[in-house]
């Protein structure tokens, strides 16, 4: 009788990952991808970033945002950074 136990030779798949069926009855079905935008912001305006705090705009691009968090110095957030919120 044959074993069918083969040792772990150690080497990592290169197959890639098997992509999910979407049925069209799932209530998971995925939503078109909307784009993170910067509309929302104008210079002067205050925003709150969960993970630095309280700051003011300095400047708004279609990419990102310049914040002034006073001693924390500026920093460019990117649009669709979560926790960015305007007060």
């Amino acid at each position: 009788m044959e074993s069918r136990w083969r040792p772990h030779t150690g080497r990592v798949s290169t197959r890639p990952p098997a992509r999910g069926r979407v049925l069209p009855t799932s209530p998971f079905v995925r939503k078109e991808v909307i784009p993170p935008s910067t509309a929302e912001f104008s210079v002067g305006d205050r925003v709150n970033v969960d993970s630095i705090g309280m700051g003011r705009v300095l400047q708004v691009t279609e990419t990102d945002i310049l914040v002034d968090f006073g001693a924390d110095g500026q920093r460019r957030i990117p649009a669709g950074t979560r926790g960015l919120t305007r007060l």
